[in-house]
């Protein structure tokens, strides 16, 4: 029996990052070494949540979520990259977004928002962001965050006032 070759494709021509979010910290707001938290899309459909921006000896560098039942004394990754390349591309494109995200959007917005479900109350909440109209679209998607019971209802949020501050 004749044994077929294998053609092995590299993992990273298969995976690229489409997405990335980065949530950096405030100043003062640390963690330790983690300097903002981070999810990824790989080919728009699979999404890791929970990467950690860190702030190492060498320097930054992705770290990734850990298994909160693992009751050894290291830790364990739920998930990671098996190849180098594949890791080298997802630490570059969060640590070039989380570089753009802390140089760029320095101009902080006070933002004021409410929903159809909260009867007139407010919700108010302080926003990084480069325009007023980021500002906006990231106050509603933290208030989804924050008010899971409006999340098939996106739309519906009003802005009630955004507020610049230096």
């Amino acid at each position: 029996m004749a044994k077929k070759e294998v053609k092995t494709e590299k993992a990273f021509e298969c995976l690229s990052v489409t997405s990335v979010q980065v949530f950096p910290f405030r100043d003062g707001a640390r963690c330790g070494n983690i300097l903002g938290l981070a999810n990824v899309v790989l080919n728009d459909q699979l999404f890791i949540r929970g990467l950690r921006v860190m702030d190492g000896v060498n320097g930054m560098f992705v770290g990734y979520p850990n298994d909160p039942f693992y009751k050894g004394e290291d830790l364990r990754s739920v998930v990671f990259p098996m190849t180098r390349a594949l890791r080298e591309h997802i630490e570059n494109c969060v640590l070039e977004k989380y570089q753009y995200e802390t140089e760029n959007a320095t101009v902080k917005f006070e933002v004021e928002l409410t929903h159809r479900d909260l009867s007139g109350a407010a919700l108010q909440m302080e926003i990084i962001a480069t325009s007023e109209k980021k500002a906006e679209s990231k106050a509603k998607a933290r208030a989804i965050e924050i008010i899971p019971a409006t999340k098939e209802s996106k739309e519906e949020w009003v802005i009630l006032k955004v507020e610049k501050h230096e």
